[in-house]
């Protein structure tokens, strides 16, 4: 009976000793494991201050693209990028930050291109039309949004639209479907018989009404406004025929089964004597 116990006992002694050799082996591995990476990390700090310290990585360009009403001095001045700093230390979100605070700047794109320039692409807001609001005007672009006050600097030639609220947080579906339009008569040659537009008026009622610095007065109500304008050309050839192509006209177009012409001298004539208000651009 005591030799079983003795035989018993070495076991547990032999278990046990297993197990200690073992646990010193996995504590030796992860100590060796936390050295390496102790000595890895210590190169690679080492490493990457060598590389901060480089003078091959030093900023020597900073190529600045795509701007038109700003300037490339603007641009750099915005950037803020230190004299002689190393390409891999400048913070390129920074710099991002820093251009889109400009209102004419869209988005803006920064880059590093090695060993030691950097890109600055800028994307500029178009401006399409200028925004009357309280009595000041603001620069809009072909999204509705008036992203600058108009001052003495900026040399724009552009219709005015009045009738927007630029405080609304979300623009109407008229004003989308005006700026369609200014653009649309903006860029092709098409319609050039109406002139240049100078005056867009903007009513959630009445649709939309536009002046032309040709003396055309016209309101083309809330919708297809395409085929209107087609229909308008049709109307002014004729108008042409009969010998009365010059001359302010007022075209109604809000409902183009019954397009009505009127000269516009008639017209606010027949206004002075009516009573009572009346809609107007």
């Amino acid at each position: 009976m005591s030799g079983k116990i003795k035989v018993n006992l070495e076991a547990k002694k032999y278990r046990l000793r297993r197990r200690l050799i073992g646990a010193l082996g996995e504590s030796l591995g992860a100590l060796g494991l936390l050295i390496a990476a102790a000595v890895l990390s210590v190169l690679f700090i080492y490493a990457y201050s060598a590389l901060l310290s480089a003078s091959y990585l030093e900023v020597k360009e900073v190529s600045v693209r795509g701007v038109k009403e700003l300037t490339e001095k603007d641009i750099l001045a915005m950037a803020k990028i230190l004299p002689r700093a190393n390409i891999l230390s400048v913070s390129t979100d920074a710099v991002a930050r820093r251009i889109s605070a400009n209102p004419w700047v869209k988005n803006v794109y920064v880059g590093r291109e090695l060993p030691n320039r950097l890109v600055l692409e800028v994307r500029e807001r178009t401006p399409i039309a200028l925004v009357k609001q309280a009595g000041n005007l603001y620069l809009m672009d072909g999204e509705g949004f008036a992203f600058k006050k108009l001052s003495k600097g900026d040399d724009v030639d552009l219709a005015i639209i009045t009738g927007v609220n630029i405080q609304a947080k979300a623009q109407s579906a008229l004003l989308a479907e005006a700026l369609k339009l200014l653009e649309t008569l903006s860029a092709s040659d098409q319609h050039v018989v109406l002139g240049t537009v100078s005056e867009m008026h903007i009513d959630e009622v009445f649709g939309l009404s536009v002046l032309t610095d040709k003396g055309l007065h016209l309101k083309l109500g809330r919708e297809n406004f395409a085929g209107k304008l087609h229909q308008l050309q049709i109307v002014l050839a004729d108008l042409e025929k009969r010998g009365m192509k010059n001359g302010h006209l007022f075209v109604d177009l809000a409902d183009v089964s019954k397009v009505t012409v009127q000269r516009k001298d008639i017209l606010e004539k027949s206004q002075e004597q009516k009573k009572g208000p009346q809609y107007r651009l």
